[in-house]
């Protein structure tokens, strides 16, 4: 999807939160000439065909050059990930005591896409499982859904997995568990990002949280998003695959695939609404659970 005006001011926002959350203490005038260099970049590219999470790479990599440091969210990442991790037992068994355990871990993975320093909702990732239920779902696509996974199961098909962000990755591995154990044998791929960008997972936090282990992990692009552009062929091979559904987390990956032609291919998308623009597109509240199914 092309910026939208709710976009401008948020990622000005996004890149002194950045600049603040990693080194508190910088100075204005280095956040002064990273949002010059931000607003120069916006005034030289199409808007109309440019995307928050493409414009996302461009603030991310800035901000990582001018604090001379490749991957700036490493250790929140790492933060995130063991905490995760810690609740991974008290979630599995929320799951395994469900009356539809698939249901439970798509509601949980949602809950996991919490984690995100790019936005404008609140993180409380412990607040959001302990406080958990289901029917925070506003927009509820599960039943078709479940008709979808098990045609591709019955054909040998393949469900793509977009990962969004770490810690995150905790509580979709416990989705790829749950659907394992329902469908055996099910061919399952799970993207991540192909650098480090923000706080979304990479190869790096599959490894970490044992993800590769237990299910095939790529790499997709190095945006906060999907952009076939930069994409790796492996990548490509799997998204332009017939005979599959995908499965995409996030607003950042939902953001690139919004408008994006798509033929022959359903997409899920399952997040959590956490910006105004959000609200207006899918007409729900900041907070609330979506699982929809792309319209044709």
């Amino acid at each position: 999807m092309k910026l939208e005006p709710e976009c401008i001011g948020c990622l000005f926002h996004q890149m002194l939160r950045a600049f603040k959350i990693v080194k508190p203490d910088i100075s204005s005038d280095i956040i002064l000439t990273a949002q010059k260099k931000l607003m120069k970049y916006l005034l030289e590219i199409d808007i109309n065909k440019s995307s928050a999470p493409i414009v996302g790479k461009f603030l991310y990599n800035l901000v990582a050059k001018m604090l001379e440091i490749e991957d700036p969210y490493h250790s929140l990442k790492d933060k995130y990930n063991r905490l995760a991790l810690s609740y991974y037992d008290e979630a599995k068994k929320i799951i395994n005591d469900a009356e539809d355990p698939l249901f439970e871990a798509l509601a949980i993975s949602s809950i996991g896409n919490t984690v995100d320093f790019a936005s404008q909702h609140n993180i409380d990732l412990i607040n959001d499982l302990k406080n958990f239920s289901s029917d925070k779902f506003k927009i509820n696509h599960y039943p078709y859904f479940k008709k979808s996974l098990e045609r591709i199961y019955q054909n040998n098909g393949i469900i793509l997995i977009l990962g969004d962000n770490a810690g995150e990755i905790v509580f979709d591995k416990l989705l790829i568990e749950t659907m394992q154990k329902i469908y055996p044998n099910l061919n399952i791929i799970y993207t991540v990002r192909a650098a480090p960008v923000i706080n979304d997972a990479t190869m790096e936090d599959a490894k970490f949280v044992n993800l590769t282990k237990i299910v095939k992990v790529i790499e997709a692009s190095p945006v906060p998003g999907i952009d076939l552009a930069s994409a790796t062929e492996e990548f490509k091979q799997y998204f332009y695959e017939n005979n599959g559904i995908i499965l995409s987390k996030g607003q950042g990956n939902f953001e690139t695939l919004y408008g994006l032609e798509t033929p022959n291919k359903e997409i899920y998308y399952l997040l959590k609404a956490k910006c105004s623009l959000m609200e207006r597109i899918f007409n729900v509240k900041i907070g609330d659970l979506i699982f929809k199914k792309k319209e044709s």
